[in-house]
């Protein structure tokens, strides 16, 4: 892979921070016109989306991280016989459709690894 310019690099940090590709041009002293232009660029585009997975990935980790203690809480308000009833149907529903999507999402992985398994058995023949 290419090597970023200074100016790419700059512009790269800035999107990463900024809520729109107009305020990254400006932080990062660029014209709107060559900040397109980057965005168009495969190399570029490719590191940004390395670099977008790696924050993702470490925004996940904290979530996993924080899920126990919210899987605590829901269920410390279900089981609150004095907490008010919407509370408590909220808290179950909400530890329900978790559970629910839980499931489906080992579902749809089995599905997805049965289709690699096919298409790779396709490949081979």
């Amino acid at each position: 892979m290419a090597e970023l310019n200074i100016r790419q690099d700059r512009f790269l940090k800035a999107l990463l921070e900024c809520a729109s590709i107009d305020e990254a041009c400006r932080k990062a002293g660029i014209n709107r016109t060559t900040g397109y232009k980057y965005l168009k660029d495969q190399d570029f585009m490719n590191e940004y989306r390395t670099l977008r997975r790696e924050a993702m990935q470490q925004v996940t980790a904290r979530l996993q991280k924080a899920s126990e203690e919210a899987v605590a809480v829901l269920t410390e308000v279900m089981n609150d016989k004095e907490a008010p009833h919407a509370s408590r149907v909220t808290s179950a529903k909400n530890v329900l459709d978790v559970a629910y999507r839980s499931l489906e999402l080992d579902d749809y992985q089995k599905e997805i690894e049965e289709i690699k398994s096919i298409i790779g058995r396709g490949q081979d023949g």
